[in-house]
C-alpha cells in the first residue's frame, strides 16, 4: 500500500483530486495531518470533512479497477484537499498618501480555513486550476484588498510620520477586515490579522540622509575636538617637561648655593649658641644678686623683727620689776608710817618728806630708770634703742 502525497509544496493551499483518474496497482492511502483537512465529493454530494487520520483505500488497487469496470463503484469520487492552519499571504501595493508621497509596501494578511468552510473552495476550483497556490490566492485577492483597504488607508495620513502611527495600523486592520469579510468568506478563509509594511518614503529617505549627515558631521567635529584636546595635552606635556628640566637646573645651581649658605648658617648658629649662652650667664649672675637682695632684706626684717620682739620682752620685764619696786615701797612707806604712827612720830614733815622720795622714785621708774637721750638716726629713719641694724639698709648699728 503506497502513501498519497497531495502537497508536494509550501506555497500549496488546496487541492482537488479526481480519484478516478489515480490508476496503480497498488492501492493508495493519505496520512491526514492536524492542520490538514480533506472533503469527500461523492457522484456530486459533498460527504464528511476529515483531519487527523488515515485515508485507506483513497484510489487506485486492482479490486477498484476490477469495480469499475463492472460499474461496481461511484461514477465520481473527488477529494478536496486543504490547509486549516494559519498562513500569511503579502500582498504588494504602490499608492500615494495626502501630501503626495510615492509608498510603496505589502499588506500582510493572515488567514485560516475552518473545516466547515473547506467545500467553498469549489467555488474557485469551478473556473480555475484543481490547485491553490499561495501566489493565486494574492492574486484573487490583491486588487479588492488595494482598493478596498490600501489606497483609503493612504489617503487618510498627511505625511510619511502618519504611516508609523499605531492609528494607522489599527484603522488598517479594521478596514481590512470589514472590505474583505465578502470575498474571502466566499472563498472559505476567515482573516486573523492584517498589517501593512511599508517601505521608506523619499521623504523619509531624504530625512535619513539628512540625519545621516548630521551625524558624520558631529562626528568629525567630536573628532576634530578629540584631535585639539589630543594636541593641546602633548603641548601641555611638552610645556611640563620643558619646564622640569629647567626646573632641575635651577635646583642643580641652588644646590651649591644651599651648601655655601648651610655653612654659613652653622657659623651663625654657633655665634647664636654663644650669645644665648652669654645671656643665660648675665641672667644667672642677675638673679643671683636679686637673690642676693631679697637674702639681705628678708636677714635684715627677720633681724627687726627678732630686736622688736626684744624689747618687748625687756619693756614687759622693766614693768614687772617696776610694779614689784613700787609694791615694794608701797608696802615699806606703809610700814614705816604705821611704825612711826606707834611712836608718835608721824609729823606733817615725815609725811611731806615720804610723799616726795615717793614721787622722786616714780619719776625714776617711769624713765625706766635712764636720763633720756637724742634719738639716733640711719639712712633718715629713727634707730629705736636697742637695734642693732638698719631696717632699710642693713647696715649694723654701733
Amino acid at each position: 500500500m503506497a502513501n498519497y502525497r497531495w502537497r508536494d509544496s509550501p506555497d500549496i493551499i488546496a487541492r482537488l483530486v479526481n480519484a478516478e483518474k489515480i490508476q496503480t496497482l497498488s492501492t493508495q492511502q493519505v496520512m491526514l495531518k492536524p492542520n490538514e483537512a480533506c472533503a469527500m465529493i461523492v457522484d456530486g454530494r459533498i460527504g464528511d470533512v476529515l483531519t487527523e487520520t488515515l485515508l485507506k483505500n483513497m484510489a487506485g488497487g486492482f479490486s477498484r479497477w476490477i469495480g469499475d469496470k463492472m460499474g461496481v463503484t461511484a461514477s465520481d469520487r473527488r477529494l478536496l484537499f486543504a490547509m486549516t492552519g494559519p498562513m500569511d499571504y503579502w500582498v504588494p501595493f504602490e499608492g500615494q498618501i495626502a501630501n503626495g508621497e510615492k509608498v510603496k509596501g505589502f499588506a500582510n494578511l493572515r488567514m485560516r480555513m475552518n473545516l466547515d468552510d473547506i467545500p467553498k473552495l469549489l467555488n474557485f476550483f469551478a473556473n480555475n486550476a484543481p490547485t491553490l497556490t499561495r501566489d493565486g490566492l494574492i492574486a484573487i485577492v490583491g486588487d479588492e484588498v488595494k482598493a478596498r483597504v490600501v489606497a483609503p488607508c493612504l489617503a487618510s495620513c498627511q505625511d510619511a510620520a502618519g504611516l508609523r502611527d499605531a492609528s494607522f495600523l489599527e484603522r488598517f486592520e479594521m478596514s481590512a477586515e470589514s472590505g474583505m469579510r465578502n470575498l474571502l468568506s466566499n472563498l472559505g478563509f476567515t482573516l486573523l490579522k492584517a498589517f501593512p509594511v511599508t517601505n521608506p518614503t523619499d521623504m523619509e529617505l531624504v530625512q535619513r540622509h539628512r540625519a545621516a549627515v548630521e551625524a558624520q558631521t558631529a562626528g568629525n567635529q567630536v573628532n576634530t575636538e578629540a584631535q585639539l584636546a589630543h594636541y593641546a595635552q602633548t603641548e601641555s606635556i611638552t610645556l611640563a617637561r620643558i619646564e622640569m628640566e629647567s626646573n632641575v637646573a635651577r635646583a642643580k645651581a641652588r644646590g651649591q648655593v644651599t651648601a655655601e649658605l648651610e655653612h654659613e648658617l652653622k657659623g651663625l648658629r654657633a655665634q647664636e649658641a654663644k650669645w644665648e649662652a652669654e645671656v643665660n650667664y648675665e641672667r644667672g649672675k642677675m638673679e643671683v644678686r636679686v637673690d642676693e637682695a631679697d637674702a639681705k632684706s628678708k636677714r635684715a626684717m627677720d633681724m627687726f623683727a627678732e630686736v622688736q620682739a626684744r624689747k618687748a620682752d625687756r619693756i614687759a620685764n622693766q614693768q614687772n620689776f617696776q610694779t614689784q619696786r613700787m609694791d615694794s615701797q608701797n608696802e615699806f612707806q606703809q610700814k614705816m608710817m604705821e611704825m612711826a604712827a606707834e611712836h608718835g612720830a608721824l609729823t606733817p614733815e615725815v609725811m611731806q618728806e615720804m610723799l616726795r622720795q615717793q614721787t622722786a622714785q616714780k619719776v625714776v621708774d617711769g624713765a625706766g630708770g635712764e636720763k633720756p637721750s637724742a634719738p639716733k638716726m640711719c639712712c633718715g629713719t629713727v634707730i629705736s634703742p636697742g637695734w642693732i641694724a638698719c631696717p632699710s639698709c642693713g647696715s649694723p648699728i654701733a
